[in-house]
């Protein structure tokens, strides 16, 4: 645990929104885990440590003294091509004809199991350019992003946070709502590493997610997303909600995406006849519910007119109704996806959640939001992740590690993680469920023995004893 912020540079004016500056500049006195009521899960799109944070002072980045080093001589920071030429990390701003690359945005680049086990190489982190071109080894700093930066300067970053798999977005979000990505129910013997989740007739995952742990156990929550949620709600292909979601979305197909889509384009169309129509085929469907198929819709599946997500949060922060478990989905717009958005659109996002936050000193006071990214894209990160033992259950599928993936950024907001510091526990994806676990007694059955022995539960990020004031230099 230690001290990131000796780089923060002087501005005119924070980028952190009023309101939580207002917040920040007063500590809050000594607690303890019970003083957190309100927690707040917001998952991002597709960026790795390196490629955002490797040049943020004092943590485990591009100024590691002792990197792994590759088989044939150097470091992992000098990765191969295919024909033994060196490629280093490069700034994006200075990318020119390297695909579409600027600092708004860049392209999207493979980030499949093959390809992500290809780059790990069995953990010699040395085959990135070969599994992801030599465009995995572009990176930001703090002049791309001057928000991210001040929120690491403000807050505390985790260093050590790996992704749970090397693979794409639906099984990390898998580990994120769920703690494991188990096997495909319509595919006997076939380890969930991919997207086909979102595949109309996918018939959904039967192990427990999290909402139904937390339902059991009497714990309040809320999924807050958008009428495009970039299929980034992984409740919504359990058991849990599959069948509610067939009830209301059948002819559309079993989850809500084509419905949703449908919605939307009527709308921006400016087809009301369209839109109206689809409106009331809805309202008939959520009439046939019973009271509690409708109460997991309300949670779960339903989705507010596009530009509405954070209003909705706000509204209820106002009201005094934030759930004790909170999930917010970014639609395509804002999901810092690569080619799909940008860092310049997450940050209006997250500045809006913080200055809803930020206008509640109570509710600020109570409360925890974790941010973090689902996988790295195929963007570099020099760190090899943790792998399991040979054998270990639940980790091995056809012969290759199922996880740690790479390492992407996570940034604990809170009154208790203020101060610019750095938290180096390794963590992965499970470390949610864990932390739900420590603060309120539940029990997740399906984190693996080996993840709870080598991955932390996050509270290490808060410092509960001496919390901090804080205000930008």
């Amino acid at each position: 645990y230690g001290l990131v912020g000796s780089e923060m540079c002087i501005r005119d004016r924070s980028l952190l929104p009023g309101p939580l500056l207002d917040r920040l500049a007063e500590a809050v006195p000594a607690g303890s885990l019970r003083d957190v009521r309100h927690v707040i899960f917001l998952m991002q799109e597709n960026r790795a440590f390196d490629h955002y944070f490797g040049s943020l002072r004092g943590v485990q980045g591009f100024s590691d003294p002792a990197p792994l080093r590759r088989r044939d001589g150097g470091t992992v920071f000098e990765q191969r091509t295919a024909d033994g030429s060196t490629v280093l990390p490069f700034l994006i701003r200075n990318a020119a004809g390297r695909q579409n690359m600027n600092a708004e945005n860049v392209d999207a680049l493979d980030h499949e199991w093959d390809s992500g086990q290809q780059a790990l190489d069995g953990g010699w982190c040395d085959r990135w350019v070969p599994a992801k071109t030599a465009s995995t080894m572009a990176f930001y700093d703090r002049r791309d992003l001057p928000f991210h930066y001040e929120l690491a300067d403000a807050f505390t970053i985790c260093d050590q946070y790996f992704c749970s798999v090397p693979t794409s977005t639906s099984p990390n979000r898998n580990y994120w709502f769920s703690g494991w990505t188990g096997w495909e129910p319509h595919a006997p013997g076939t380890r969930a590493v991919d997207n086909r989740a979102y595949d109309d007739g996918h018939p959904g995952y039967d192990w427990p997610c999290l909402a139904e742990i937390l339902d059991t156990a009497g714990v309040g929550w809320k999924v807050y997303q958008e009428w495009d949620n970039f299929t980034d709600n992984n409740l919504e292909y359990f058991h849990y909600t599959k069948a509610v979601s067939r009830k209301v979305f059948d002819r559309w197909g079993n989850v809500g995406e084509n419905y949703y889509s449908a919605l939307a384009k009527a709308v921006a169309d400016r087809d009301g006849a369209t839109r109206r129509r689809l409106e009331d085929q809805l309202a008939d469907r959520l009439a046939t519910l019973t009271d509690d198929e409708r109460r997991l819709f309300d949670l779960a599946l339903y989705r507010s007119p596009t530009g509405t997500l954070t209003d909705r949060v706000a509204a209820d922060i106002h009201a005094g109704t934030l759930p004790e478990v909170s999930w917010i989905v970014a639609g395509t717009d804002e999901s810092e996806h690569p080619s799909g958005s940008s860092p310049r659109a997450s940050a209006n996002l997250i500045h809006r959640l913080l200055d809803a936050l930020g206008r509640s000193p109570e509710t600020w006071r109570h409360t925890a939001v974790f941010i973090t990214y689902d996988e790295n894209d195929g963007y570099f990160d020099h760190v090899p992740p943790p792998r399991p033992p040979k054998g270990e259950p639940d980790e091995w599928y056809r012969g290759l590690p199922m996880g740690l993936g790479n390492r992407v950024p996570m940034i604990v907001v809170s009154p208790w993680t203020v101060g610019g510091h750095r938290c180096s526990e390794v963590h992965d994806h499970t470390s949610a469920a864990r932390f739900l676990e420590r603060w309120k007694g539940i029990t997740v059955p399906t984190v693996s023995a080996w993840r709870r022995r080598v991955c932390g539960d996050l509270t290490g990020a808060f410092d509960f004893s001496s919390p901090e004031a804080y205000t930008p230099t």
